[in-house]
């Protein structure tokens, strides 16, 4: 497939992804910025989209079109969550999506294609173990979390590896007004194919976010992981999240991010639309 028609598929599908969004946005805004109850419910949808390219070291551009969408039950004192996602992903060869990002494998050919198909779902879990009482406790909000991932994304087109992955970590984060000090610590172990040598993956990082408002909270990351294949320069990147509730239960949270090292992408840019609903 040319270039050309790869650029035109990208870009009906983000068109079609963000018409999808806006109207969801339009739907769920009906009850205004001025609305600050704090109504919750035990079910939570988010759907996102995002774009992101990068030549990893190479002469040759890979681009990924990834589209999650995530369900989510929150109890008391846990929730769980299930994301299965679809994924398009332009290049010529030599970049398999693993982990939730591309990853060079090996050689660029000389062939441009695009592929698309159903990625990988995510099966997530966290225990509110430790909560945050406010600015007159020291203690932060902990956090553990475990994590599986389910191979239905076809390995045979690169985008998956066709095995599954599992993942346990911790968020830590604590409130102290206008300010949002977050991070967090995982491990997961990488499903071992046989054409490739995968290892496992340390990952770590930390955040500070500033609320501008009550329905405005703007936030910056450093995220780094460890490469999973040896090599390979580890991901490190830097995320910029702006997040804005549109009303009790939905909340918009356009984002981009810039790579540091050749392990990442260049740069990408998504949005992600979450909706509360239920009665809790």
């Amino acid at each position: 497939m040319d270039l050309r028609l790869a650029i035109s598929r990208l870009t009906s599908a983000l068109h079609s992804t963000c018409t999808l969004l806006l109207f969801l946005m339009l739907a769920g805004a009906g009850t205004g910025w001025s609305q600050q109850s704090q109504a919750r419910g035990p079910f939570l949808l988010k759907i996102g989209a995002s774009y992101d390219q990068g030549d990893f070291g190479t002469s040759e551009r890979s681009r990924v079109l990834f589209v999650p969408v995530t369900l989510r039950y929150i109890a008391r004192g846990f929730d769980i969550s299930a994301t299965p996602s679809f994924a398009l992903l332009n290049t010529t060869g030599g970049v398999r999506l693993i982990d939730g990002g591309p990853t060079p494998t090996g050689e660029a050919g000389a062939i441009r294609d695009t592929i698309s198909g159903v990625g990988d779902t995510l099966i997530r879990g966290r225990l509110y173990l430790v909560d945050d009482y406010g600015a007159d406790s020291p203690v932060p909000a902990v956090t553990p979390f475990f994590k599986v991932k389910i191979p239905t994304a076809r390995e045979d087109l690169s985008l998956g590896t066709g095995e599954t992955d599992y993942g346990f970590g911790v968020e830590v984060d604590k409130q102290i007004a206008p300010f949002l000090i977050f991070g967090d610590v995982s491990y997961t172990v990488i499903g071992k194919t046989p054409d490739l040598s995968l290892r496992n993956r340390p990952a770590a990082s930390f955040g500070l976010g500033y609320r501008l408002s009550d329905s405005v909270l703007v936030s910056g990351l450093l995220d780094w992981r460890r490469s999973i294949i040896e090599g390979n320069e580890n991901p490190t990147e830097i995320l910029g999240v702006l997040s804005i509730r549109m009303n009790p239960t939905v909340t918009v949270s356009p984002n981009a991010f810039i790579g540091l090292t050749s392990g990442s992408s260049d740069f990408g840019a998504g949005v992600e639309v979450a909706f509360r609903f239920g009665v809790f």
